[in-house]
């Protein structure tokens, strides 16, 4: 199957530019905006342009992977929304569903009063996960380390001493035309300093967006996210940062490290800290269960 990720994903976009991140050493406290910028040129008029780094990890994420699945092998159920069910429950169910308020562990009654015109499929597991597969296999030969952490999602970690920054985007352009030509499949790609940046990256622009997290840029990024999002901070502290007026990472990330390692003690406040910067991992695997805003799939049944 042949397809360009253009005609079929008009929404997949790579940034035609990118702030060059300032180096520690001329970067002041505070700095944003439009003097990060002119200090960005200062330092180039000085040492000259300087090729940015890519970011080490990549996030691809196929919506709804095993309602896709059955979309992209049925053209009949395109453009419908498809229930796929598994356990006596929808497991998954096409953004087409989703805008008709069918979600994932719904009963099947649920999901018809819903959304009474949904086509129900029964899920086919063993398929599912010989697609997974095969997705898997394509990203492999992108020279990057790939972990399947549910069927649809994968992390890509790059070697970017061999990969400069201005080849990026078109390689991750041509990894993800290469998923939608054999498979079928569009799948939305985020890339950044850590996972929780590339995976939050990837659900920018759903269903098959691109979105390149330059480095230097994570804070500015998550920034408007709200704090939820934040998959690393326990439901406990969560609750806490809320019941203090918190609900976006900015607003979070004003708050000085010493004030939330007084709040919740040396190791978690370090780590909060880090974690709404872009620098720690988060729990992914969170990211991988229903319930969470950003995935739509219920576990495969056993």
């Amino acid at each position: 199957m042949n397809a360009c990720v253009e005609s079929v994903c008009p929404n997949t976009m790579i940034p035609e530019s990118l702030e060059t991140p300032v180096e520690a050493q001329v970067k002041p406290i505070g700095v944003h905006g439009e003097m990060r910028r002119w200090i960005n040129r200062a330092w180039e008029a000085v040492a000259g342009p300087r090729e940015l780094k890519a970011p080490p990890i990549a996030h691809v994420h196929v919506e709804s992977f095993y309602a896709a699945v059955e979309q992209a092998q049925n053209p009949r159920l395109r453009g419908k929304a498809v229930l796929v069910l598994g356990g006596g429950v929808v497991a998954s169910t096409s953004p087409e569903g989703q805008g008709r308020g069918v979600s994932a562990g719904m009963s099947v009654r649920e999901a018809l009063k819903a959304c009474p015109t949904a086509i129900i499929v029964p899920g086919d597991y063993a398929r599912y996960a010989e697609i997974a597969e095969q997705v898997r296999r394509i990203l492999e030969k992108y020279d990057a380390a790939v972990e399947m952490k549910a069927c649809g999602s994968f992390y890509l970690e790059f070697n970017c001493t061999a990969l400069p920054f201005s080849q990026f985007g078109a390689r991750l352009r041509q990894m993800q035309a290469e998923v939608l030509g054999e498979t079928g499949l569009s799948a939305s790609v985020g890339a950044g300093r850590s996972r929780i940046v590339a995976a939050l990256a990837a659900r920018e622009h759903r269903p098959c967006g691109l979105h390149v997290v330059a480095l230097g840029a994570e804070r500015d990024f998550l920034a408007s996210f709200a704090i939820e999002k934040m998959q690393g901070i326990a439901a406990a502290h969560l609750s806490l940062l809320k019941q203090g007026g918190l609900k976006t990472v900015g607003e979070l990330q004003r708050i000085p490290k010493a004030v939330l390692v007084t709040a919740f003690g040396a190791a978690i406040g370090q780590r909060m800290w880090n974690l709404v910067r872009g620098r720690e991992a988060g729990d992914f695997e969170g990211l991988t269960r229903s319930g969470k805003g950003v995935h739509s799939e219920a576990p495969a049944p056993a």
